[in-house]
């Protein structure tokens, strides 16, 4: 596999270079260019089967280099390198054509390595251009098959497939990690080469149907229906097929499957947009753990107010972790999830970048994302339902934020870390210097004259502000009515809840609710 990697930041380019030994993924840096103008020149001098590509860069930025690496129909991968702050741009990216994604910040050993296994997954070893040799029919097929997927139809009358009703369908083992496990390293390549024999011998006895194995655990199935007129049959024909595919696997090899079906289109031209529209049913397992099949013309199509939506959550929840209000980023969390759960708007490999992303910010300095979950990676690889995941990291999500606490208090006295400690966990109860001289045996006037000199604050203010954070959050919620809050949070009069928390905000509680709808 041949790369090229484009970035404007030179220290950039030398990690991407040193992370890992790339001579032993098989890959040669073929060159490098600092913007989109030397980027393309390269790529014409160089044939790189892979771009590793910066967004944001001087001349001519990536997006313009994707535009034009698609207006020419150059038969190279394009790899988006961003930040955090660059989801609009990825989007834009992807649909432009790029194949993936990764953060900067997460450049290490790890997501690069990711990368290449995910590339030559779907592309091959040798890039899209040599993923299958041609030295016999049935290779011949596999290749035509495989060039179709990707927009290049030539050579189809070779194949059983014809004009009409066509449809792609993918599927992928169910669970494979576990299922994996019943073989040994010397035998692990039988489940593969069974289940291409199996669906192979199904599909032999069909007509106008062929199959073509992508990788270890991913398959797609085409099925044209020339002679069939009404779409009602074929998609009869379609549920046949996949019925059979599923009852002999589970039967011979005892394992399931997981389908994502196109909607139909007319033809060979509609390949390519068929198998995008399966990989995004099959993509929605991700929600729906329990489902076999997923129909794409059953899935909801999203505006551009809910991209927003999600954009504006993931906004607030950075903007929470920055101010290091942990209360408010866990609502906040809770209510992204409950989005995402609602609209599926975000693919598996997003949500993961997301939860690594936020992770980053949480955690001490000197981390990476991926270093946070590197003691866990075998466990999270092998999570591909959301309800698991995002338990999984709201658990780590707690735990650094709890982590966090305890080194920020490492600098003051046992006293006053007792002090803290007491307040965050009764701050919607009267406190008092006489209950913490009480609790702790030490005089009030100790209490008050030692927490000032540490904290920087009197006590008072401290405790205030607890109850201001912990009140912005439920603030948002219209269930309480302000009083409510006022108590929730240890004032026992609303009138001066509303004067205090004023002078930490600069609103009343009545105008933030307004500002936060």
């Amino acid at each position: 596999m041949r790369i090229l990697i484009v970035d404007d930041e030179p220290l950039v380019r030398i990690g991407i270079k040193s992370a890992i030994d790339w001579e032993a993924q098989g890959v040669e840096i073929v060159g490098e260019a600092g913007d989109g103008e030397e980027a393309l020149r390269m790529i014409a001098e160089t044939y790189p089967d892979v771009v590793l590509l910066d967004i944001k860069m001087p001349k001519m930025d990536g997006l313009e280099v994707l535009r034009t690496i698609k207006d020419r129909q150059i038969p190279v991968q394009t790899v988006v390198l961003s930040s955090f702050d660059d989801i609009a741009y990825v989007k834009e990216a992807l649909k432009l054509g790029a194949v993936d994604y990764f953060h900067k910040p997460d450049m290490n050993e790890r997501e690069l390595t990711a990368m290449l296994k995910s590339i030559r997954e779907h592309f091959g070893s040798q890039g899209a251009s040599a993923r299958i040799g041609t030295g016999t029919v049935g290779n011949r097929r596999e290749q035509i098959l495989y060039d179709a997927l990707h927009g290049h139809v030539h050579d189809l009358s070779e194949t059983s497939l014809k004009e009409g009703n066509m449809y792609v369908l993918l599927f992928k083992i169910k669970n494979y990690h576990t299922v994996i496990k019943r073989y040994t390293k010397e035998t692990e390549s039988i489940l593969p080469n069974t289940v291409q024999n199996i669906v192979s011998e199904i599909l032999s006895t069909e007509k106008e149907a062929e199959y073509l194995q992508l990788d270890e655990q991913l398959s797609a199935v085409f099925i044209s229906n020339s002679e069939l007129k009404s779409l009602l049959a074929s998609l009869t024909r379609v549920n046949k097929i996949v019925q059979m595919i599923s009852a002999a696997l589970k039967r011979f090899v005892n394992i399931d499957i997981v389908l994502g079906v196109s909607d139909w289109f007319a033809d060979f031209e509609g390949i390519r947009a068929g198998y995008e529209q399966a990989g995004k049913a099959l993509s929605h397992q991700f929600y729906h753990p329990d489902t076999s099949i997923f129909y794409y013309q059953h899935l909801k199509q999203k505006g551009e107010q809910v991209y927003k939506q999600a954009d504006a959550y993931l906004s607030q929840m950075k903007a929470a972790l920055r101010e290091e209000a942990n209360d408010l980023f866990m609502e906040l969390l809770s209510k992204w999830e409950k989005f995402l759960e609602q609209e599926e708007c975000m693919e598996e490999k997003d949500v993961r970048k997301v939860y690594e992303g936020l992770l980053f910010m949480i955690g001490e300095s000197g981390d990476s994302p991926g270093g946070a979950v590197s003691e866990n990676a075998a466990v999270f690889g092998e999570i591909h339902d959301f309800g698991q995941l995002s338990a999984m990291y709201r658990l780590m999500f707690k735990e650094r934020i709890k982590t966090r606490s305890q080194v920020e208090l490492k600098g003051y006295s046992q006293l006053t870390r007792n002090i803290m400690e007491y307040t965050e966990e009764h701050y919607s109860e009267s406190l008092s210097l006489k209950l913490f001289g009480e609790l702790f045996h030490v005089s009030p006037n100790y209490v008050s004259r030692l927490f000032k000199q540490e904290v920087g604050q009197g006590l008072f203010d401290y405790i205030n502000q607890r109850r201001i954070e912990k009140a912005k959050v439920l603030l948002k919620d219209y269930r309480h009515k302000i009083y409510d809050v006022a108590e929730m949070v240890g004032f026992n009069n609303q009138a001066h809840f509303a004067i205090v928390f004023q002078k930490y905000t600069g609103f009343t509680p009545k105008q933030y609710r307004k500002e936060e709808v």
